[in-house]
């Protein structure tokens, strides 16, 4: 093996290669985990990580990688959910990883992830940080709480990682890398053998270096009898241009940016005007009310102190950090009863703003927005100030949230840096179920996207 990073191909690119010659998945298997000892003792992407076996199913995703976030069982190793201590429960491979193991699937190791999942940026006082690979002279955060898994692609380490999102866990730290997330809709995907943070809303997610790659996983964990038919489909069915689709924009998520962000995400509208598409703007319903809940601890405050609280977990309370246990404290003393009342109410309000958003998207193909306001801060900057964290930390999950706390299904696709060179996101919101039209969309928007005969176009009418 040589001593240098070895880029990996794409999802389509190996399975034609492995096609053609079945022997060569042994070594694209080795190739990821030589970029993995290559790279990760600065990148530190993993907690744990595991060398190539010696025989695997010959599926779909045969010398396919994949990285795993530290909420997930797998079989052969621990599970931690960020946290000092080790889950018992959590040790062997749930429906989700199953089914990419069944197709052939090498399971690279686990990603780090933030403390229960609890946070926005990526930090952790517990474990190492991952290192965003977009500055190689700063250590700057990788988003969180899904925090190694774009790390993990972005070093060649795997083809697809799997995370979870609450309130955009998958989405901010696709965005803040600049990879390709997708957060699925609530129920959808199954949750066995995931270390639940907030059951109402959390949701399985899945990120990689483009949508075109993450189409094979989620063919595969989605369910879908004949994934291989239903990806070359998908592949046939993207269109050249985008005339007649509509595309509805939320206003007030351009205007509260930060780093031009705002600017990048317009600009990418004015190339997919160019492109045919036509630009709704949208008066989105109970914007303010999703943010409030969001504010008040949105699920996650009812239904994890359940867990926390009880006696037996209490070495997990004692040992919370501080951007943790601050979500807690003043909730310490409760009764249960509170908590149940709440988590009914609460799933309410969801359910009332779902339907509201699923009328107004029912003007429009898909939504969009920025998905983070802000760019990834130096990690100095937010993990010795705790002020500066939780500033950076609700404006990171300001845009996000929107689709947990309004049962939506969301994606972020790359759409370039800023003029600090740090990436940025589209996210796409589609109702809540339409899973797989949201994949096609943004196939469609990253294929159009990175056409060189795309014209720039001059501005929104």
């Amino acid at each position: 093996m040589a001593h240098t990073l070895t880029p990996l191909a794409s999802i389509d690119e190996t399975h034609q290669l492995v096609q053609a010659n079945p022997s060569q998945a042994n070594y694209l298997r080795q190739q990821a985990w030589h970029n993995l000892q290559l790279t990760d003792s600065v990148a530190q992407a993993y907690r744990q990580s595991s060398a190539p076996a010696k025989r695997y199913a010959q599926g779909l995703l045969n010398g396919i990688s994949v990285s795993v976030k530290d909420l997930y069982g797998v079989q052969g190793m621990d599970t931690y959910a960020g946290t000092p201590f080790m889950f018992p429960d959590y040790q062997s491979n749930g429906p989700l990883v199953q089914a990419l193991i069944d197709q052939g699937a090498y399971i690279t190791g686990k990603t780090h992830t933030v403390e229960f999942a609890f946070g926005g940026l990526g930090t952790n006082p517990h474990w190492p940080v991952p290192k965003n690979p977009a500055d190689i002279k700063q250590h700057r955060v990788p988003g969180g709480s899904s925090s190694g898994a774009p790390v993990s692609l972005l070093n060649h380490t795997c083809h697809l990682a799997l995370g979870t999102d609450t309130s955009g866990s998958v989405r901010v730290p696709a965005a803040m890398c600049g990879t390709f997330g997708i957060k699925t809709s609530t129920g959808r995907w199954s949750k066995e053998q995931i270390v639940p943070l907030s059951p109402s809303i959390d949701t399985p997610g899945l990120l990689a270096r483009s949508a075109a790659d993450a189409l094979w996983g989620f063919a595969i964990m989605d369910g879908i009898a004949a994934p291989l038919d239903y990806i070359r489909a998908v592949q046939a069915q993207v269109p050249k241009d985008l005339q007649g689709v509509r595309i509805g924009y939320i206003a007030q998520y351009f205007n509260d940016c930060e780093d031009v962000i705002g600017e990048l995400a317009m600009a990418t509208l004015t190339q997919c005007q160019a492109a045919g598409a036509q630009l709704v703007a949208l008066e989105w319903p109970h914007l303010e009310e999703s943010w409030q809940l969001f504010l008040d601890g949105g699920l996650s405050a009812v239904e994890f102190p359940e867990f926390i609280f009880a006696p037996e977990n209490q070495h997990w309370f004692a040992n919370l950090a501080d951007t943790t246990k601050m979500r807690f404290m003043h909730l310490l003393g409760t009764h249960p009863e509170v908590f149940a009342k709440q988590i009914v109410k609460r799933n309410q309000q969801v359910a009332m703003m779902q339907a509201a958003a699923h009328e107004c998207l029912a003007q429009v193909d898909f939504a969009v927005c920025p998905t983070v306001p802000i760019s990834a801060p130096i990690l100095s900057d937010v993990r010795d100030d705790l002020d500066a964290y939780k500033d950076r930390n609700l404006k990171a999950l300001s845009h996000t949230q929107l689709a947990n706390y309004q049962n939506l299904c969301a994606a972020s696709l790359p759409i370039g840096n800023n003029q600090a060179g740090l990436p940025c996101g589209l996210q796409l919101i589609m109702p809540h179920n339409e899973d797989q039209q949201l994949m096609h969309w943004c196939l469609t928007l990253e294929q159009l996207l990175n056409s060189k005969s795309m014209d720039s176009g001059t501005g929104l009418d």
